[in-house]
């Protein structure tokens, strides 16, 4: 499992450290450790339970140890625990030691990947940006989603099966990490070249990924000197557009 590989990476750097903040907005969370370390997910408000308490240590995460709670990555019982835990996972990674993909015209380097106009390109979640920037460019653009009442043109989840074996690049959004499906998808993605893990929520650590079929990590380093707008912000519903500000894209190879 991809996310016990992180965790093994992670753990040794979470040692002796504790939660110093958390903020868990309708968009985004933070977490901040007592060293400054920042890590920010992506918060599945479609897929949370019903019920006043989303989470029974609300309100006592304050000093908790930082390894334990990135055990709820792996041992979180609900969308808002998981990504409590990979944003603790997320935080400490060796950022400065990744060598980092950069496209001489400035794009996304999540575009370095090589896409063909006869390419079939799948993309699991509505990555916004992936789409516009694909849509006209490719022979077929198949995106697919969680829920009901879709959108015109996205599939189903249901589909992934059936429909990921025919594309040769496939773009994941990294909050199928939360929700527990990526393992599923990269099985479906046999005839794929390349996979890319797109998101706030994307682990900077290449090595968890090797022999899984994961090609690219595109991320993002948030940075502490910019906690505290970084924080405001997300308790009052801003989303990446408005925060990007605060951080820095990475991509990296896999």
């Amino acid at each position: 499992m991809i996310l016990e590989r992180v965790y093994d990476l992670a753990l040794p750097r979470l040692e002796g450290k504790k939660i110093k903040d958390v903020r868990v907005g309708l968009g985004l969370m933070a977490v901040v450790l007592d060293d400054g370390s920042l890590g920010v997910t992506y918060v599945l408000r479609k897929e949370t339970i019903d019920g006043c308490s989303l989470l029974p240590q609300g309100g006592k995460l304050i000093g908790m140890p930082a390894q334990e709670i990135a055990g709820w990555a792996l041992r979180g019982n609900n969308v808002i625990s998981s990504a409590m835990g990979l944003a603790v996972l997320n935080s400490v990674a060796e950022f400065d030691k990744l060598e980092q993909v950069e496209n001489a015209d400035g794009s996304d380097a999540a575009f370095s990947v090589e896409i063909k106009p006869t390419d079939t390109v799948g993309v699991i979640g509505h990555i916004g940006p992936v789409i516009f920037n694909l849509k006209d460019k490719v022979q077929s653009l198949l995106v697919f989603e969680r829920g009901e009442n879709l959108a015109e043109g996205v599939y189903p989840e249901s589909k992934e099966s059936e429909l990921l074996p025919e594309c040769q690049v496939v773009f994941v959004s990294s909050t199928s990490l939360i929700n527990r499906t990526l393992e599923s998808v990269l099985g479906y993605c046999t005839g794929a070249r390349d996979m890319v893990m797109v998101g706030s929520s994307t682990p900077l650590y290449p090595e968890a990924f090797r022999g899984t079929g994961v090609t690219m990590l595109s991320g993002i380093r948030w940075l502490p000197e910019h906690r505290d707008p970084i924080l405001t912000g997300i308790s009052q519903c801003a989303g990446i557009r408005q925060l990007i500000q605060y951080a820095q894209k990475m991509s990296v190879r896999v």
